[in-house]
């Protein structure tokens, strides 16, 4: 019997220490895509990564161009040797025809060699940008998610939130409980203050 009541007694505590535990929760949530987007900073980060980057993508471009170029002659003397075999070709013995066929196939595929190693060159570079590219973006956006962290821990803390959920993992929330605009409100003030 002892036992019983015990067991009641516990479990009576526990039911009313979860519940209290439940009343004492205070869940807001924020929109992580909208503070990332209207994020003050984001437009001078995404112009400073261009500004950085503007002379590297200059001289892609401007390779991009020397390699296509360099394809289209190639392309275009092929074809003005296939042209002109084909016009001498009635007056040309079947030896001389053979002879000048493997001058040109040698000619294309010589050239052929040296635009695949141009375009393999240009592709490294292509990579090579893309990669500094991307280090550099995570780094800046790491800075923004580090101020939507702190000014979302501020807001919940000024606010008396106990939990602060993205509004992805939220099924229903009660009105009043998106506090996305006064993260992005922080944001700004912290931005202000540190310029």
């Amino acid at each position: 019997m002892k036992k019983v009541i015990k067991l009641v007694l516990i479990s009576a505590i526990l039911i009313f220490t979860s519940r209290l535990a439940m009343t004492e929760e205070n869940i807001a949530f924020v929109s992580a895509d909208y503070l990332f987007q209207n994020h003050p900073e984001r437009k001078a980060i995404a112009a400073k990564l261009e500004t950085e980057f503007k002379a590297t993508v200059e001289k892609l471009t401007e390779n991009k161009k020397k390699v296509d170029a360099r394809i289209a002659d190639v392309q275009k003397k092929v074809e003005a040797k296939v042209a002109a075999l084909q016009k001498d070709a009635p007056k040309l013995r079947a030896a001389d025809i053979k002879k000048r066929e493997d001058e040109i196939n040698k000619f294309a595929s010589t050239e052929q060699a040296t635009i695949n190693k141009l375009v393999a060159e240009h592709d490294q570079q292509v990579r090579i940008y893309q990669d500094n590219y991307a280090k550099r973006e995570n780094q800046e956006t790491s800075k923004l998610v580090e101020s939507i962290q702190a000014a979302t821990n501020a807001v919940a803390k000024e606010k008396h939130y106990t939990i602060v959920l993205d509004d992805r993992s939220v099924v229903f929330a009660a009105d009043g409980k998106n506090i996305s605009d006064d993260v992005l409100k922080a944001i700004s003030a912290a931005a202000a203050k540190a310029k």
